[in-house]
C-alpha cells in the first residue's frame, strides 16, 4: 500500500514527543487509498522567544525554520520528501496579539531562502510550498491547550479537585487570577521588567501548570507528564465556544483541508493571519495558508 507522510517541524521537546500523536487522533488514517504516516517531528530552536518588531529582518532561528521546511519538502528524510510539512512555533508572551508580525518574519525568511535558488529550481520550490507547506502557531504555547481538558491536567500531575483559576475560558487568552499564584507573578514581573517589559507571568501557562502540580508534590516534567497529557488531549473539549482558540483551529482547518474533511472542532473563528478565506486564490499564496 502506498503512503503519504506528514512532517511537523516544532520548537519544543513536548511537541517533538507528542504533538504528532495528539493531532493524529483527530484525522483519518488514510487519504484516499494511501495510508497517512505522521512522522516523528523535527525540533529546532524557537524563533519567538523575544518580541519581534515589524519590518525587521528575520532572525537566524526563523531562517533555520524556513530552511528546514524547504529541506523536508524538497529532499526529505533519506531522499523521500514529505507530503505535508507544517512548521509550528509558539506565539510566546512577547508576541501575543502580534501574530501578523510573526507571520511577516516567517514569510521574509522563506523568501530569503528561496532567493538562494534561481530559475526552475525556485519555481519548483514555490509550487511545492503552495501545495504542501504551512506555518502555524500555538498560543501562547502548547501547555495552554491542556487547560481546556481536565483529564489532560490530571495526566500532567494537577491533583483532582484542584481547579485552575483562569480569567477567560478561551485558553488562547490564557491568564490566571489565582490569589495563591499572583504574588509570585508580581515578583517575577518586577524581576524581568528591565529586560522584558512585556513579560506577564500570570499569562504563562507552563509556569502556572508547574505551580499547580507542586501543590500536589509533583515536579512537572514535560517529557513525562506533559507527554502523557498532550498525547491523549481531548481537543474537542478545548474550545468552549465557536469564537475560542482561533489559532489552533486554523492549524486544524489547514490539515483538514489537506485531508478533504471538515474541521474536527466544527465551524468557528479562524485567525485571519493564519488561514485565509476559502475565496482567496491559492495560486497567489506563498504557502498553503500564507
Amino acid at each position: 500500500m502506498n503512503s503519504l507522510r506528514i512532517k511537523l517541524i516544532v520548537t519544543g521537546d513536548l511537541e517533538r514527543l507528542a504533538l504528532h500523536e495528539s493531532l493524529r487522533q483527530l484525522f483519518p488514517s488514510k487519504r484516499g487509498t494511501a495510508e497517512v504516516v505522521w512522522e516523528q517531528p523535527r525540533k529546532l530552536h524557537c524563533a519567538t522567544s523575544h518580541q519581534l518588531s515589524p519590518g525587521k529582518a528575520p532572525s537566524e532561528p526563523m531562517l533555520a525554520l524556513a530552511q528546514a521546511m524547504l529541506t523536508e519538502v524538497g529532499i526529505g528524510k533519506n531522499g523521500e520528501p514529505a507530503d505535508l510539512v507544517v512548521v509550528i512555533d509558539d506565539v510566546e508572551l512577547g508576541n501575543r496579539g502580534q501574530e501578523a508580525t510573526v507571520v511577516q518574519h516567517f514569510r521574509a525568511a522563506v523568501n530569503k531562502k528561496l532567493n538562494n535558488h534561481s530559475g526552475s529550481a525556485q519555481a519548483r520550490y514555490r509550487s511545492l510550498l503552495r501545495e504542501k507547506c504551512s506555518f502555524h502557531l500555538l498560543c501562547p504555547m502548547v501547555e495552554s491547550y491542556l487547560f481546556g481538558d481536565e483529564k489532560a491536567l490530571s495526566a500532567a500531575g494537577v491533583p483532582i479537585g484542584q481547579s485552575p483559576q483562569l480569567v477567560s475560558s478561551d485558553v488562547e487568552q490564557f491568564q490566571t487570577d489565582d490569589p495563591a499564584w499572583l504574588p509570585i507573578c508580581h515578583k517575577e514581573n518586577g524581576n524581568r521588567k528591565r529586560a522584558a517589559p512585556w513579560w506577564a507571568h500570570e499569562r504563562h501557562p507552563k509556569h502556572y501548570l508547574e505551580h499547580l502540580t507542586e501543590r500536589a508534590g509533583v515536579f512537572y516534567e514535560e517529557t513525562d507528564h506533559g507527554k502523557r497529557a498532550l498525547t491523549d488531549l481531548r481537543w474537542l473539549q478545548v474550545p468552549k465556544a465557536s469564537v475560542d482558540a482561533p489559532v489552533i483551529r486554523s492549524l486544524l482547518e489547514d490539515i483538514s483541508d489537506w485531508f478533504g474533511d471538515p474541521n474536527p472542532l466544527g465551524n468557528g473563528a479562524l485567525h485571519p493571519d493564519l488561514y485565509p478565506p476559502k475565496s482567496v486564490n491559492r495560486g497567489n499564496l506563498l504557502l498553503r495558508n500564507l
